[in-house]
């Protein structure tokens, strides 16, 4: 077997023609040396900074508006408590013939006849008889007498002599603890003979009073 020539193999491959040169190609042209740059032309640009101005942008601070709290004003005290601490009612002032009791009324129920009855029985169930009567009297009364006791009879006398409105039942469970006292003088709270012909259950109550009353002045 004989060996395939270059010639062979190209047209085996169908590569032939041969498609040749008719010219050699031509050479490459030679790149120039690079020209040295200057030094000084480079240190004569003008940098970026120079050229561009800098943009400055202006601070611009927020503005803070002061937080105004609202003013919370105080809730109005009720018009009960009010008119309680502002209001002091006039009382009748009853003065026993030896000034050692005196009796505070309200002078807003009435003196009727049958009120009258109940007081004059009251001051005999005690042994007390009373020749000064004075009608609407103040606290500056009793400063006049040489009285060692007070008996107070209902909530508004009560309210004008110790400065305080509360109910009876709360002023007797009150002077049950602890003994009461006005000026140094000390004082028993009990109904008023008009509540007293209204609700006739109390007076065994107030004769209580009565006789702690004149327990205390006995005691003095």
């Amino acid at each position: 077997m004989s060996l395939m020539t270059r010639e062979d193999v190209l047209r085996e491959l169908e590569l032939l023609p041969v498609w040749q040169l008719k010219a050699p190609l031509p050479s490459a042209p030679e790149m120039s040396a690079l020209t040295p740059v200057q030094t000084n032309v480079i240190e004569n640009v003008p940098l970026l900074s120079q050229i561009i101005e800098p943009v400055i942008e202006p601070v611009i601070e927020p503005v803070i508006e002061p937080v105004i709290e609202p003013v919370i004003e105080p809730a109005p005290l009720d018009s009960t408590h009010v008119e309680v601490a502002a209001v002091t009612a006039p009382f009748r002032l009853l003065i026993s013939d030896n000034a050692s009791m005196a009796f505070a009324l309200d002078t807003n129920s009435g003196d009727t006849q049958d009120v009258e009855t109940l007081l004059s029985n009251m001051l005999k169930a005690i042994n007390i008889n009373c020749s000064i009567d004075i009608a609407e009297a103040t606290t500056a009364t009793l400063a006049e007498h040489s009285v060692k006791l007070v008996l107070v009879m209902g909530e508004a006398a009560a309210h004008s002599l110790m400065g305080q409105l509360q109910t009876i039942d709360d002023w007797r469970s009150a002077q049950s603890v602890s003994a009461l006292y006005y000026q140094n003088l000390p004082v028993v709270i009990t109904y008023h003979p008009a509540f007293l012909l209204k609700n006739t259950a109390y007076k065994a109550k107030a004769w209580v009073d009565l006789c702690t009353a004149k327990r205390i002045l006995q005691g003095l």
